[in-house]
C-alpha cells in the first residue's frame, strides 16, 4: 500500500508540473557506500504494440501483457543478486503505436507509464533493487517527452530525465533542458541519457562534470553513426573520456556494461538476456602519465580543461552549418517518419510481394512511388536497390 501511495504521489506531482526532487534517503537505500554493487542491464526482445489498435483500453491491455513479461526480467535480475536493473528506451513498446496515434497519447501514455512504474517498481523493490526504465510520457502541459525514470530500492521515484536531443523525426516531442545527477550512497552519482543523446559527446561530459559516477543509457540504437565496430568504439570512448561507468540497455541486442577504463565488463547474449557485472562505483579510475598518476583521473581531467576556449560548442549557428545546409525540415521529417514506421513498411512489403510473384512492371512502379513518398528513409534506400535489380532482370 505504501508503494502504491508513493507512486500515486509522484504522479500527482508530475501532473502539477513539478519535478520530483532528487533524493537519496537512508531508509530506501540500505546498502553502504564503497562496496561492490551488481549491475543488471536488460536486453528485452521486441514487444511492439500494434499501431492498428486504436481503442485506448485495448492498448492498455497489451501494455499489461508486456509488463507481465518484463516483470520476469526484473525477477531474474533480482535472483541473480543485482542491485540495479535497467531497461531500454521505449520500455513499453509504444513508440510505433505513438507514431500513428499521437492524438490518443494523452489517453494512453499517462496510464501506461503509471502502470510501468508501479509494476516494475514493485517487482524491483521486492529484491531491494534500483530500477531504470524509459518511455514517452505526457507532461502536465500536454507535451510529450521521452523520459527516463530512476527508482530507489523501495520502488519510489528518485528522479527523472527528459531526452535533450530528439532526432529530427522526433521533434514533435518536447526536449529536456538539463542533465540532472541523482546522488545515492551506494551507486554514487547517477545520470541518464537516452538513445541519440549519446551521439553527442557533450551530453556525457555534462553529466560527468555534474558528478555522475554511473551513466545509464536506455536506447534503441548506438553511440555513433556507423557500423557495429564504430558504435562500440564510441561507447567505450564515452566511458573512458569521462572516467564513468556506462550501462547500456538496448532492445534486442547491444546491452553492455563498460568500465571507466573503457573495458567491456559484460554483454547480454540472447534476447530477453541480461548483462551483469560487479563494479565499485567509487573506484576503477586510476590513470595518468609518466609524470603524474592519479587514483581518480577526474581529479586531473576536469581541472585541466580549457572551458574559456570552448565557446563554439554553445554557438547555435557555427560556421560549419553554412557549408552543409539542411536538406529537410523537422516538420517534413516527422511526417515522413510517422508514415515510414506504420503504413510505409506495409506498402514496402506489398511491393516486394509483387516482385516475388514476377509482376515486375507493377513492382517497379510501386518502388518508384515509395522512393518519392519516403525520401531519405530506409524505404528509399532499399527501394533503390530493388529497382536496380528489377531493371537489370527486365533488361535481360
Amino acid at each position: 500500500m505504501f508503494l502504491a501511495l508513493s507512486l500515486a504521489a509522484a504522479f500527482s506531482a508530475a501532473a502539477r508540473g513539478q519535478d520530483t526532487v532528487p533524493r537519496a534517503s537512508a531508509d530506501s537505500n540500505t546498502a553502504t557506500p564503497h562496496r561492490t554493487v551488481r549491475i543488471g542491464a536488460t536486453q528485452p526482445k521486441s514487444r511492439l504494440i500494434d499501431w492498428h489498435v486504436r481503442e485506448p483500453g485495448e492498448v492498455l491491455k497489451k501494455v499489461d501483457g508486456t509488463l507481465a513479461e518484463l516483470e520476469n526480467l526484473v525477477n531474474r535480475a533480482g535472483a541473480a543478486g543485482c542491485d540495479v536493473v535497467a531497461f531500454p528506451e521505449d520500455t513499453l513498446g509504444l513508440g510505433t503505436w505513438l507514431a500513428a496515434n499521437e492524438n490518443l497519447a494523452d489517453r494512453v501514455l499517462p496510464r501506461a507509464v503509471e502502470q510501468m512504474l508501479r509494476r516494475l517498481g514493485s517487482a524491483a523493490a521486492k529484491h531491494k533493487m534500483y530500477l531504470v526504465c524509459c518511455n514517452d510520457f505526457v507532461e502536465a502541459d500536454g507535451a510529450i517527452c521521452n523520459t527516463a525514470f530512476f527508482l530507489g530500492r523501495d520502488g519510489r521515484e528518485i528522479g527523472r530525465y527528459r531526452k535533450t536531443i530528439p532526432v529530427i523525426h522526433e521533434r514533435f516531442k518536447k526536449p529536456g533542458t538539463g542533465y540532472p545527477v541523482f546522488n545515492t550512497p551506494d551507486l554514487g552519482g547517477v545520470g541518464m541519457l537516452i538513445c541519440y543523446d549519446m551521439v553527442f559527446p557533450e551530453t556525457a561530459r555534462c553529466l560527468a562534470l555534474g558528478g555522475a559516477d554511473i551513466i545509464f543509457h536506455p536506447t534503441l540504437g548506438g553511440a555513433a553513426i556507423g557500423d557495429d565496430d564504430i558504435n562500440l568504439a564510441a561507447f567505450r570512448t564515452r566511458a573512458v573520456e569521462n572516467f564513468v561507468y556506462l550501462v547500456v540497455s538496448e532492445r534486442g541486442s547491444g546491452s553492455m556494461i563498460i568500465s571507466p577504463q573503457g573495458k567491456v565488463l559484460a554483454r547480454a547474449g540472447e534476447k530477453d538476456g541480461l548483462a551483469i557485472a560487479d563494479i565499485d562505483p567509487f573506484g576503477g579510475r586510476e590513470g595518468g602519465d609518466s609524470m603524474n598518476h592519479q587514483h581518480d583521473m577526474r581529479a586531473r581531467l576536469f581541472r585541466e580543461r580549457a572551458p574559456s576556449a570552448f565557446s563554439i560548442l554553445t554557438d547555435t549557428n557555427p560556421p560549419v552549418l553554412q557549408k552543409v545546409p539542411a536538406e529537410t525540415t523537422a516538420e517534413e521529417a516527422v511526417r515522413i517518419a510517422s508514415r515510414t514506421l506504420t503504413r510505409g513498411e506495409e506498402e514496402f512489403k506489398a511491393a516486394a510481394t509483387l516482385a516475388g510473384k514476377g509482376r515486375t512492371e507493377e513492382a517497379i512502379k510501386e518502388f518508384e512511388r515509395l522512393r518519392r513518398e519516403y525520401p531519405k528513409t530506409w524505404i528509399d534506400r532499399v527501394a533503390e536497390e530493388r529497382l536496380e535489380k528489377l531493371h537489370h532482370a527486365d533488361a535481360r
